[in-house]
């Protein structure tokens, strides 16, 4: 998948661009933990900027297209309030640094399949001991073998992350729609601790 491509000319509100933080981050941000805070595949940045507006979390946003990277400063700087937000134009797996939270909204189910095992490995890698790992889980229910978004569930998760010692300690679902109005598919935010 070439996300460079995809980010040329991609306007807000189309395709995977939301158009703003997502719904489900939203719901469940009041009890996300604060501290340094990683948002993979950030694209514009709307989850990092709404991560950090309460002060209690800087944000490094991360994404491999450089267009995207753009896009999240020129929207980070329209906004009103500046966030302490970050921009890395970079790549997931070659990261380094301790966090204490990890938001992956939507990232993990653009990945290609085969490499779910390693990001599992670095989400380990990255988060501090008593860090937490929040996942947007979705598109739950879509058929196997079209992506990306590559179809997830809890229950992939859960194997994926087990061996490295994460359980789920919190587990939201949201209704169809609404983490992406034009998705019908199911979306669960998880918040995954090790044990």
């Amino acid at each position: 998948m070439n996300w460079e491509e995809l980010w040329q000319g991609l306007k807000p509100g189309t395709q995977f661009d939301v158009n703003g933080p997502s719904k489900c981050l939203v719901g469940v941000l009041p009890t996300l933990k604060g501290g340094r805070t990683l948002v993979p595949g950030a694209g514009r940045a709307y989850d990092a900027a709404a991560l950090a507006a309460d002060g209690t979390r800087s944000v490094v946003a991360v994404d491999v297209s450089p267009t995207a990277c753009a896009e999240a400063e020129r929207y980070l700087a329209s906004l009103p309030l500046k966030p302490e937000v970050a921009v890395v134009c970079g790549d997931f797996f070659s990261l380094e640094g301790d966090f204490d939270l990890v938001w992956d909204c939507t990232f993990l189910c653009a990945l290609d399949p085969s490499t779910r095992e390693t990001w599992a490995a670095k989400m380990n890698e990255l988060l501090k001991p008593d860090g937490a790992l929040c996942t947007l889980i979705f598109p739950i229910g879509k058929p196997p073998g079209d992506g990306p978004p590559w179809d997830l569930s809890l229950d992939l998760l859960r194997d994926l992350l087990a061996p490295h010692g994460f359980k789920p300690t919190k587990v939201t679902d949201f209704p169809p729609r609404t983490h992406m109005d034009k998705a019908p598919f199911g979306n669960t935010v998880a918040l995954w601790e090790r044990e």
